[in-house]
């Protein structure tokens, strides 16, 4: 099976392109071959515990070189989002480094906070950094999540991912949050917009069906599916997929 007509690729990273700490094989040959080839590339990535620079850097120690701005993430997303939120002041649960990265918008001890920031608070995240952004969305702040995945994969196996704390602060504090990364259709449409391309000329590659999949089909893109990452297993809802290959380094038979 080919496709036809692709000219730009939203590829995944963890999990597609590398799984830990380690690239995934053919990895780099792939992003070297749709380079050769002129397919636009966007690396969108739900990664929300670094920032994009930190990516740029973990990419070039698997030999794969990328630049900064094609690399898309919540983060990126949340900056550009509080960058045109006049007065915003916001409370991040969040690493140090994607704190840095929002420091103009944070709020001051002294401030009330007018937004709430969730992003991958495996960091160290306490009860007490919880509590405190619980009482915040209750004091009426808004509650900004980078993204809702249930688990996420490292080098010894499966943890917590930020959809867990997501959901007990909307629980708990009575609110819904606004997502910012996949399966959002504005994540999928801002990579497709800095791309120039339409859906139709687009595929997804990733292994996670709720966020990828459910990326494409939000925009009307292709999607390919890997076995590598999540994609392990029989996956009956995997069903959806326009392709599914074992791993990214498939893609270059895949588009032919």
């Amino acid at each position: 099976m080919t496709m036809a007509g692709v000219g730009a690729v939203l590829l995944d990273l963890d999990g597609t392109v590398y799984e830990g700490g380690r690239p995934v094989e053919g990895a780099a040959a792939t992003v070297a071959w749709l380079r050769a080839r002129s397919i636009s590339l966007r690396f969108t990535s739900n990664t929300d515990s670094v920032t994009p620079a930190e990516l740029v850097e973990r990419l070039a120690r698997m030999a794969i070189a990328v630049a900064e701005d094609e690399i898309l993430t919540p983060v990126v997303v949340a900056a550009r989002l509080f960058d045109t939120t006049p007065g915003c002041r916001v409370l991040a649960v969040a690493s140090a480094s994607v704190r840095e990265r929002l420091r103009a918008h944070l709020a001051r001890a002294d401030e009330a906070p007018t937004h709430v920031l969730v992003a991958d608070p495996s960091y160290g995240a306490t009860y007490a950094d919880v509590d405190v952004a619980f009482r915040a969305l209750r004091g009426g702040a808004a509650l900004v999540a980078t993204q809702r995945g249930r688990r996420c994969r490292r080098d010894d196996g499966e943890h917590l991912d930020t959809g867990g704390w997501v959901r007990m602060l909307e629980y708990a504090a009575e609110v819904e949050a606004r997502v910012l990364g996949k399966p959002s259709a504005d994540f999928v449409g801002a990579a497709l917009s800095a791309l120039g391309v339409g859906a139709d000329a687009a595929i997804v590659v990733g292994d996670d069906v709720e966020s990828d999949l459910g990326a494409a089909r939000a925009v009307g893109a292709r999607i390919a599916l890997v076995r590598t990452g999540k994609g392990g297993g029989d996956r009956p809802e995997a069903a959806g997929a326009d392709a599914t290959i074992d791993s990214v380094a498939g893609l270059p038979e895949l588009l032919g």
